[in-house]
């Protein structure tokens, strides 16, 4: 069974992660990335009894990512988490598409795009424009089989 922190390891584990803190800040963090030595971290880390990994845990925690390389860590911001985007797709009912000939299909497409929201569109291009070779293949070959290529 692994023993649990107690109140006191939790406050040199505050202490050190705010130490941490404070020396990014002073080395230009978060506008830059910061290095340090990843050994004298970990050494400076044994000396007051903690373990370096809880300790970068609890900065990640407070959004400071870091990375590993053999000799350093890195500091950074994490990255942006995007936005959700938008279904180009949502609430439009396919279903009546089944019987339509190609002209009536190209039309309700028209339509459909004139009625969606610019969110809407640049998530469709964006959708399309990030489509690989193999995916735009397979969408030419639905078309075709649909009548449309």
């Amino acid at each position: 069974m692994v023993p649990l922190m107690d109140a006191t390891d939790n406050d040199a584990l505050e202490r050190f992660a705010a130490t941490i803190a404070d020396n990014l800040r002073k080395n230009g963090f978060p506008e830059r990335s910061v290095a340090f030595s990843l050994e004298r971290m970990y050494e400076s880390a044994a000396a007051k009894g903690l373990s370096f990994n809880k300790v970068l845990d609890l900065l990640a925690e407070r959004g400071v990512a870091h990375e590993k390389t053999p000799e350093k860590v890195i500091f950074t911001r994490p990255a942006p988490v995007a936005p959700p985007v938008a279904d180009p797709f949502a609430g439009m009912d396919f279903s009546a598409l089944e019987n339509m000939s190609p002209e009536q299909m190209m039309a309700a497409a028209s339509q459909a795009a004139q009625q969606m929201s610019p969110e809407q569109l640049q998530a469709l291009q964006s959708l399309v424009g990030n489509m690989s070779p193999e995916q735009m293949q397979a969408l030419m070959e639905q078309a075709k089989k649909m009548g449309l290529g």
